[in-house]
Formats: structure tokens, C-alpha cells, sequence
């Protein structure tokens, strides 16, 4: 799975020519910040993200890449591999415009994760993590000013595990398809 996610990352950076162009009328303010709308409200999901991001080029076809930082938070979450889970991770990221809004995103989660109570032994765990994740998205501006602008984010994608072990999961995966609403302010 992790293959295949590379190669659409791939194919996506490829196909990013003029034809796919952001529109050169929006304004280009170079700092966010966003926020998950749905995922924190979910039984067993319970994740907290804020993120950062700041553009870090802008072509002269203005197509555009933004760096991400950011946290990945999930206090105390029951869960359906252990009774409960603390998952407290940084994110580093990239997003790449190609036309208008629509981006796709690639990014890793690093951290720390402890679970109590496997539900197969009973053990509690404790381990490093490492996540990577991928979104396809778009994002659509709800508001523009001179000095800021709030959008709305959806994305699709994908998120999963390359280090980390909270016991065993008895045949569950460690790798998600996932869903996000961002809502984010550029200044």
C-alpha cells in the first residue's frame, strides 16, 4: 500500500504543468494556520490536529508549495486494539497546489503512544511512533481580505503506521483510509 501511495504522490508532481495552475487572482498570503472540523467529535478517532503552514514558493504560472508543522494529538481515546490510547505526535509535511485550490499532501507523524489493556492480552504498551499520511483535497476560500483569508478544507486520503506497536491487533489494520474537514485561517 505504502508502493502505491508513492506512486500517485509521484504521478501528481509530474502532472503539475501550466494547464494545472493555481488562479494568479487569489491572494497569496504566505502563513496559515488550520484545525480539524469532524475527527475530534468521532468515537474511537477523538484526534486533535493544528497544524502550520507556510508557502515556500510560488512559480511564475503560480502553481505553489507550502511546508507543514503541526501536532497530532489523541488523549486517553478508547480504541478497538487496547482499552484506551495516548498517541502525542509533530507533523512535517508538504502540500502542492496544482490548479486553483486542489492539492495533494504528504506527510509524517513521529511521536510517542501508549496503550492500556490489549484487548487479546491484556498487556499495556508503550512505543515510538512513526506515521506517514497522504491527502488529495481541495481548498475553498470563504473569505478574502487584504490582510487574511478563512478557507475550508476538505480532503481524502490515507494514513498509516511504519513504527509503532500497542500489542497484538488480532488481524485489525494499521493502515486507514481517511477522512478530513480543515478549517484554517491565512494571515
Amino acid at each position: 500500500m505504502i508502493r502505491s501511495i508513492k506512486s500517485v504522490l509521484a504521478l501528481f508532481l509530474l502532472m503539475s504543468s501550466h494547464a494545472f495552475a493555481q488562479s494568479s487572482t487569489e491572494t497569496q498570503l504566505k502563513w496559515g494556520i488550520e484545525t480539524e472540523l469532524v475527527q475530534p467529535f468521532l468515537p474511537t478517532i477523538n484526534i486533535v490536529r493544528i497544524q502550520v503552514s507556510r508557502t515556500l514558493f510560488t512559480t511564475t504560472n503560480t502553481m505553489r508549495g507550502d511546508m507543514l508543522f503541526g501536532a497530532y494529538i489523541r488523549p486517553n481515546v478508547e480504541h478497538d486494539v487496547v482499552e484506551k490510547i495516548n498517541e502525542y505526535m509533530l507533523a512535517i509535511g508538504y502540500r502542492h497546489y496544482f490548479w486553483k485550490g486542489l492539492h495533494l499532501e504528504a506527510k509524517s507523524n513521529m511521536g510517542y503512544a501508549w496503550g492500556t489493556k490489549n484487548l487479546i492480552d491484556g498487556q499495556d504498551y508503550e512505543t515510538p511512533t512513526w506515521f506517514w499520511e497522504a491527502n488529495l483535497g481541495y481548498k475553498f476560500q470563504l473569505t478574502k481580505k487584504q490582510n487574511n483569508s478563512l478557507y475550508l478544507m476538505p480532503q481524502f486520503g490515507a494514513i498509516g503506521n511504519i513504527v509503532g506497536d500497542i500489542g497484538p491487533r488480532g488481524g485489525k489494520p494499521d493502515n486507514f483510509i481517511q477522512g478530513n474537514l480543515l478549517i484554517g485561517i491565512n494571515f
